[in-house]
């Protein structure tokens, strides 16, 4: 088992793309957006971790706070990359996440690319945890 999947965050992006591979039994046409709230929470939890890493408490603090926060907690070498990342990365999840009736059903192809972002900042908080652990 990798250390990805070992992470809660991994381990929620598994099942997003489980869910997404159907095979979890879903609804006829929730598949999606079930993958997409599940992307979604590792997301959270993953930039949770990440400001944690960097010594900052925003547990009390909305995503909105969390994510412009990153953009200075991160490495100045990739900090405006991964924040980017994570702001578009949660943007295309919520809008996944949510039914209009005005708007179709996201597809499995768009839930897969967010899934891939997150996939992304989940391996850079592992890489940063583990480089800190080291002596």
């Amino acid at each position: 088992m990798t250390a990805l999947t070992a992470a809660p965050a991994g381990g929620l992006l598994d099942h997003a793309r489980a869910v997404l591979a159907g095979g979890t039994v879903m609804p006829k046409g929730r598949a999606t957006r079930a993958a997409a709230l599940l992307a979604r929470q590792a997301l959270e939890e993953t930039v949770q971790t990440l400001c944690a890493g960097a010594g900052a408490n925003l547990q009390r603090a909305t995503m909105r706070s969390r994510l412009i926060s990153i953009r200075f907690l991160l490495d100045r070498d990739r900090a405006d990359e991964l924040a980017d990342l994570a702001e578009s990365a949660w943007a295309g999840l919520s809008g996944a996440c949510h039914h209009h009736a005005f708007e179709l059903t996201p597809t499995v192809g768009e839930v897969r690319q967010l899934i891939a972002h997150v996939e992304a900042l989940c391996s850079y908080a592992d890489a940063t945890s583990h480089a800190s652990e080291k002596p």
